[in-house]
């Protein structure tokens, strides 16, 4: 089934979730098991790094699954990538989709920095535009107050 884009706030509304009869009795509640309707997506249709073109694809997703960077199919939640030159290699898009905005920003610049890393020597970090990037999300997450959020909800706890 396909999503519907929203023409406001740049919602993704995705079809309700239906729990097959004979699996519903598999789950505590198949209240709790369904995901929310509404998804929060990034998308980068282009990122960049020169040394891209040095790490084969196999190697790549294998990297990916190392630190956790995936789709997860049943939450439908996670990261997808595309390869866009297959003949350069160094180019490629990430979309990050989850039930959160917050989220959303905090996995995609997680995997941002994870595949710069890994990504990157030490003593050549390469051209790119992921850290550059990654700031942008850090400029947009201070502007939606994430940070003092959890700095608030951590002097709850003690």
């Amino acid at each position: 089934s396909s999503g519907i884009n929203a023409e406001y706030g740049g919602l993704f509304k995705i079809p309700e979730y239906k729990v097959m009869p004979s699996l519903s009795s598999r789950f505590k509640s198949p209240k709790e098991r369904q995901p929310p309707n509404y998804r929060f997506s990034i998308l980068a249709p282009r990122l960049y790094h020169s040394d891209l073109s040095l790490v084969h694809y196999s190697v790549f997703f294998q990297m990916c699954r190392a630190h956790h960077i995936g789709y997860d199919i049943r939450e439908r939640e996670g990261a997808i990538f595309t390869l866009v030159d297959s003949y350069k290699r160094d180019l490629m898009g990430m979309a990050v989709v989850e039930p959160d905005l917050v989220k959303a920003l905090k996995t995609f610049r997680r995997n941002l920095t994870t595949v710069h890393q890994e990504i990157s020597s030490a003593n050549m970090p390469g051209r790119n535009i992921f850290l550059a990037l990654a700031g942008e999300v850090d400029r947009i997450m201070e502007s939606l107050n994430v940070g003092q959020e959890e700095e608030e909800k951590g002097e709850e706890k003690k």
